[in-house]
C-alpha cells in the first residue's frame, strides 16, 4: 500500500514537472516565433511576419498585436487595412506591460502609443471622406484610443451632421430628441435656443391674442415667455378696452410690462380729469399702484392756476388771489389742461403737474396742451401723439394737426392722410393736401380737389377748390373760376355759375355776380333776395347779414329785409344800419350815429362822432372828444373827456386818459383807477396790472381784490 501511494505520488510530481518543462520549450518557441515575425518584418516579409504573430497572439498579445497593428497600418502590402489596425494596436494598449519581452524591437509604452496615434489619425482621414453620423459613430466606436482633440473634432462633426439632420424637420420636438441623445453635445445650447426658437413658432403661428395667452399659460419657462408678454400688451392696448388691459395686468403682466401697462389702462380709462372721473377710477381698479397721484390729482384738479409773466418776462402761475403757486422760471406757460400745462425753459418743452413737477423725463422741442387725453409733441424733427402718461401712440410725422373730427390730419413723406387718437392709420397717405375733417369730411387735392370722409370713403375729385363741409353739410365748389354750393351726398345746389359765394348763418350764403350780391337760402331751396344789390368786398359776411335780417346797399343807401322778404327799413332812412343787439340798432346818418329801437324809435340823437353795438346794455359812444358809455335807454353811465373806453371782458371795459389805464365794469363802476401804464387779461375776470414804477399786480374783477405780484 505504501508503495502505491509514493508510486501515486512521484507519478503526479512527474506530471507537473512535465508540464512546466513543456510551457517553458512552449515559450521558448513562441518567443522565437515573435522574435522571427519581427525580424521578418524589417525585411518587408509581410506574410510570414503576420502568420508568425497570428501563431503567437494568444500567448503575447501586446507583442504580436502591436506586429499585427503595423502590418495592417501600412500601405506598402496586400493586407493593409486601417480598421484591422485599430483592432490590434487597441489589443496591444489593452495587455501592454512594463516587462514586456523583446525591448530590443522597441515595443514600448510610447511605441504603441505613436503607433496608435498614426492608426486614429489614418482612421479618421478614412471616416471623415464618408462625412456622415454613421462614419463618425463608427470611428468614435473603434478609435477610442484616439486623441481627446480627435475624437472631439469628430463629436462635433457627427453632432453637426446630425443636428442638421433633426434641424431639418424644423419641429420642436426633433430638436428634443436630439438634446436627449446627445445631452453632451457642443451644440447643446444652441438646439437650445433653436428648440425653444420653433416652440414659439410653432405655438404662436400668428401675433394672435389667443395664441399668446394658450402660449403663457402652458410654456411659462421658455425665454420667449418675454416676447409673448410684450407682444399680447401690445396687442391688448390697441384694442382701448380697459377690461381687457385689467385681465392682461392681472393674469400677464410682470415688470417687463405692468408699469406700462396700468399707465395705458389709465390713460384710456381717464379723459377729461374731473374729480369724478378720477374717484371713479380709483373705485373701480383700487389696486391701481399710483392711486395716491390720483388723490393728489382729485385734490389739485380743484385748484385753478393762471400763467403770467413778472416783469423778467419769465412765466409762473398764480392762483385766483394772485399768490404765486409755482415761480415765474419758465421761458413761455400755457393753461393747464387736463391737469397738465406745457411749458418751456432753455429751449425745451415739457409737462408740469399744478405743483409744477415733470410729468415725465421725456423733452420735447413743441408741445401743445392736452385734449381728451392726448397731445401732440415735436421730439427731433418729428411730431407725435402722446398720452398723458407720456407714451408715444403714434409713429413720427413730418407735421400733425390738431384733432378735428376725432382724426389727426398728418403729413408722411409729403403726402398727407390721417390717423386717429390710437395712432392708427384711417386715412391713407396719398394726397398732395387734405383738409381737417369737419362734419364728417375733409377736402383733398390729387390732381383736382374733392371730399373724403372719416372713414376713407371718396368722393370724385373734380374741382378747381373745395371748401370745408359745414354744419349743413354744404360744401362750396369752384370751377372755371366759378363758384357754386354742393351737398356732400354730391348732389349740386347751386350750378358754379357765381364769382363769389359765402357761408352765413342759419343756412343763408352771400352770392355775389357780376358785382351785385344776394343771399341763398339753403333751408327753403331758393333765393330769399335778388342778386340786385352793391357788393363791397371789404366788408365780412356778418356786415351783410345775421341769418334773420339782411342788410341791402343800393346807390349808397341801406335798406334791412328779414328773412321773409318784408322791409323791417326800406331805403332813403340812413346811410348805414346794424343789426339790432340787446334790441337797440345802431343806425349811421349823414357820418354821425345814434340808437334807435326795433320799432324805429329813437333812443339817443344821431350825433354821436363813433359808437359800437351794444353788448350787456352797455355801448360806447364818442363825441367832441368826450367818451361815454350809455345804457340801452341813452342814458350816460360813465363819461370822461380825452378818455378812451375799450372792452376787454364780457362786462369789463378798460379805460384810457394820458397813457394811463384804468377798468370799470357794464354799469360804469370804477374797478381800478386809471393810474396803470398796462393792464392784460390773464384769464376770465383776472387781470395782470403794472404801474409806472414796474410794480406788478394781479386783479380779480369778480372778487375785487388787487394783490403785488
Amino acid at each position: 500500500m505504501i508503495y502505491v501511494y509514493f508510486y501515486a505520488k512521484l507519478s503526479f510530481l512527474m506530471k507537473i514537472l512535465s508540464f512546466i518543462i513543456l510551457f517553458c520549450i512552449s515559450t521558448s518557441i513562441f518567443s522565437n516565433k515573435i522574435s522571427d515575425g519581427y525580424k521578418a518584418l524589417t525585411i518587408f516579409d509581410y506574410f510570414k511576419a503576420k502568420h508568425l504573430f497570428q501563431k503567437s497572439i494568444s500567448n503575447f498579445p501586446a507583442e504580436a498585436s502591436f506586429g499585427l497593428a503595423t502590418i495592417y497600418s501600412r500601405t506598402d502590402n496586400p493586407f493593409s487595412n486601417i480598421d484591422s489596425a485599430a483592432k490590434y494596436i487597441n489589443i496591444s494598449l489593452l495587455f501592454f506591460k512594463d516587462t514586456i519581452t523583446l525591448s530590443s524591437y522597441h515595443i514600448n509604452a510610447n511605441a504603441i502609443s505613436l503607433l496608435a496615434n498614426i492608426i486614429s489619425i489614418k482612421g479618421f482621414e478614412k471616416y471623415y471622406t464618408f462625412n456622415s453620423v454613421i462614419a463618425y459613430h463608427t470611428f468614435l466606436t473603434q478609435y477610442q484610443f484616439a486623441s481627446d482633440s480627435l475624437k472631439n473634432r469628430c463629436y462635433n462633426l457627427r453632432d453637426s451632421i446630425s443636428y442638421s439632420n433633426y434641424y431639418f424637420y424644423e419641429s420642436s420636438d426633433s430638436i428634443k430628441i436630439f438634446l436627449l441623445r446627445y445631452p453632451q453635445t457642443h451644440f447643446y445650447y444652441k438646439a437650445t435656443i433653436d428648440f425653444y426658437d420653433m416652440q414659439y413658432r410653432e405655438q404662436v403661428p400668428v401675433a394672435d391674442a389667443i395664441y399668446l395667452k394658450i402660449f403663457l399659460n402652458k410654456y411659462p419657462h421658455n425665454p420667449h415667455k418675454n416676447d409673448a408678454e410684450i407682444d399680447l400688451f401690445n396687442i391688448t392696448k390697441q384694442l382701448h378696452q380697459p377690461d381687457s388691459l385689467y385681465n392682461f395686468i392681472n393674469r400677464y403682466s410682470t415688470i417687463l410690462s405692468k408699469e406700462e401697462a396700468w399707465k395705458t389702462l389709465y390713460s384710456i380709462s381717464v379723459k377729461n380729469y374731473t374729480r369724478d372721473e378720477l374717484a371713479r377710477f380709483i373705485n373701480k381698479y383700487p389696486d391701481y399702484p399710483y392711486n395716491e397721484s390720483i388723490v393728489k390729482e382729485i385734490f389739485l384738479a380743484k385748484k385753478l392756476l393762471i400763467p403770467i409773466k413778472n416783469n423778467d418776462d419769465k412765466f409762473g402761475y398764480i392762483d385766483t388771489t394772485g399768490s404765486w403757486v409755482i415761480k415765474p422760471e419758465l421761458d413761455d406757460a400755457d393753461f393747464f389742461s387736463e391737469g397738465f400745462a406745457s411749458v418751456c425753459k432753455n429751449d425745451s418743452c415739457y409737462y408740469i403737474n399744478k405743483e409744477g413737477q415733470r410729468t415725465s423725463e421725456y423733452y420735447f422741442e413743441e408741445t401743445n396742451n392736452y385734449h381728451n387725453g392726448v397731445a401732440i409733441v415735436k421730439k427731433g424733427n418729428e411730431y407725435f401723439i402722446i398720452n398723458r402718461s407720456g407714451q408715444l401712440i403714434s409713429r413720427g410725422y413730418e407735421d400733425i394737426n390738431e384733432a378735428s373730427d376725432n382724426l389727426f390730419v398728418c403729413k408722411l413723406k409729403n403726402n398727407y392722410g390721417a390717423i386717429n387718437a390710437k395712432g392708427e392709420q384711417i386715412i391713407p397717405f396719398m394726397y398732395a393736401k387734405l383738409g381737417d375733417f369737419k362734419n364728417g369730411f375733409a377736402y383733398y387735392l390729387s390732381s383736382k380737389y374733392g371730399l373724403v370722409n372719416t372713414i376713407n370713403h371718396t368722393l370724385k375729385a373734380e374741382w378747381e377748390w373745395i371748401s370745408d363741409v359745414d354744419t349743413n353739410q354744404v360744401v362750396i365748389v369752384k370751377k372755371e373760376n366759378k363758384f357754386g354750393l354742393m351737398h356732400s351726398n354730391e348732389t349740386i345746389i347751386l350750378s358754379p355759375n357765381f364769382d363769389y359765394v359765402a357761408p352765413c348763418q342759419n343756412g343763408i350764403y352771400l352770392i355775389v355776380k357780376n358785382g351785385k350780391y344776394g343771399f341763398y337760402n339753403l333751408n327753403e331751396l331758393c333765393f330769399a333776395t335778388a342778386l340786385d344789390y352793391d357788393y363791397n368786398p371789404a366788408y365780412e359776411t356778418n356786415y351783410y347779414t345775421n341769418g334773420k335780417f339782411f342788410k341791402l346797399l343800393r346807390d349808397n343807401e341801406v335798406a334791412l329785409i328779414d328773412a321773409n322778404g318784408r322791409y323791417s327799413i326800406n331805403f332813403g332812412i340812413y346811410s348805414n344800419l346794424f343789426f339790432a343787439k340787446c334790441d337797440v340798432i345802431r343806425i349811421q346818418k349823414n357820418n354821425k350815429y345814434g340808437y334807435v329801437d326795433r320799432k324805429l324809435k329813437a333812443i339817443t340823437t344821431v350825433d354821436f362822432d363813433q359808437a359800437t353795438d351794444f353788448e350787456n346794455d352797455a355801448a360806447i359812444v364818442m363825441k367832441s372828444g368826450k367818451t361815454n358809455l350809455i345804457n340801452t335807454v341813452g342814458k350816460s353811465i360813465f363819461s370822461a373827456k380825452d378818455t378812451e373806453i375799450e372792452k376787454l371782458d364780457n362786462a369789463i371795459y378798460q379805460t384810457k386818459m394820458n397813457d394811463l389805464l384804468g377798468l370799470i365794469n357794464e354799469k360804469g363802476v370804477e374797478l381800478l383807477p386809471t393810474n396803470y401804464i398796462s393792464i392784460e387779461k390773464v384769464y376770465t375776470h383776472l387781470f395782470r396790472c403794472k404801474k409806472e414804477d414796474g410794480s406788478l399786480y394781479s386783479f380779480n374783477a369778480d372778487t375785487k381784490l388787487l394783490k403785488k405780484l
